[in-house]
């Protein structure tokens, strides 16, 4: 569970509703810039840092300077009472201190801190609430910064479709909006719920079930991925496949590694090269890149000896790796 804002910012992709990107930061000469879907430079390399657009604002950084920028290049606010800013979600991005240990909080799109900077952790607002830590413990709060759900757990995740993750005595269950146990903790891990579905850990296998905690994929030996467009992943005999919601296998393992679909394309790992495959399990993309991340509003980030580029559904370059 990535519960830090520096965390979050590098870390993996959250599962949550967002709108597809229209811009994407790239490399060019030792600084960072914006291109747009067709690989056109529209926001020229000028920042030392640039994070990922979300609601239309993105964080960067120059050598004098920290602040958010709008799709223009355009610096909306900077930062004066944080060090930084993570994405916006629901009109605020959490917020964090350069102090140590760090503390955290929002902004709105202002750039006025909204929620003050109490907190040990947070993540963005999902559902309207945000996961924070207080005293050592994870809690809810609204857009007031007002706990709708106590601090009280060890470890909880954000709500996704009207549930969350909480830890009690290290077993996994699911609360709704109001704090009440609608999945009690009994499970050995678990994961948010992804179109209905939410894959749980018991005695070493996986199954999936739904809002009401009954078992709708028996349990599995190897690990059973979130559900995306209908598919998830899955582990036998230590490779990855797919498998539908009822459970049927759609493409048999076969893959060192793989993530859930994204805009009709999944990324797959073979032979030590990541590529992308289609939802019949044909090679679409041939695995050839170093590391990748799914496709997003059309294209896919993509590194190949230590540089960052993006490829087109064909797998064709709109931006040519650079440093």
């Amino acid at each position: 569970m990535c519960l830090s804002l520096l965390a979050c910012a590098a870390g993996a992709q959250e599962r949550r509703k967002h709108e597809a990107p229209a811009l994407f930061p790239v490399r060019q000469d030792g600084k960072w810039g914006y291109i747009d879907r067709a690989g056109k430079l529209v926001v020229p390399a000028q920042y030392e840092v640039a994070w990922d657009f979300s609601e239309g604002l993105a964080y960067v950084k120059t050598a004098s300077a920290r602040g958010v920028i709008d799709k223009t290049g355009r610096m909306i606010f900077t930062l004066q009472q944080v060090e930084l800013a993570g994405h916006f979600t629901e009109g605020l991005a959490p917020v964090q201190t350069s102090s140590q240990p760090p503390r955290f909080g929002f902004i709105d799109k202002t750039g006025k801190i909204v929620i003050n900077t109490e907190y040990e952790a947070a993540r963005n607002f999902a559902e309207g609430l945000a996961l924070v830590r207080a005293d050592g413990k994870f809690g809810f709060i609204d857009r007031r910064g007002r706990f709708v759900i106590r601090p009280q757990y060890a470890k909880a995740s954000s709500f996704a479709e009207g549930l969350a993750i909480v830890v009690v005595g290290n077993l996994h269950g699911y609360i709704d909006r109001a704090g009440r146990a609608v999945i009690g903790p009994r499970y050995n891990n678990a994961y948010d719920f992804s179109e209905g579905l939410a894959n749980v850990a018991l005695g070493g296998k996986y199954s999936c079930l739904n809002k009401r905690g009954e078992t709708v994929i028996p349990a599995q030996s190897g690990y059973v991925g979130a559900f995306a467009e209908g598919l998830a992943p899955v582990i036998a005999a230590n490779k990855f496949g797919f498998i539908d919601k009822t459970g049927r296998q759609i493409s048999a393992p076969q893959f060192d590694w793989a993530a859930g679909f994204s805009e009709g394309l999944a990324l797959v790992k073979s032979a030590g090269k990541f590529g992308f495959i289609d939802k019949t399990g044909q090679t679409i993309i041939r695995p050839q890149f170093d590391t990748a991340q799914g496709f997003d509003g059309g294209l896919a980030r993509v590194w190949t000896g230590g540089k960052q580029g993006y490829i087109d559904r064909t797998g064709n370059y709109v931006w040519k790796p650079s440093k």
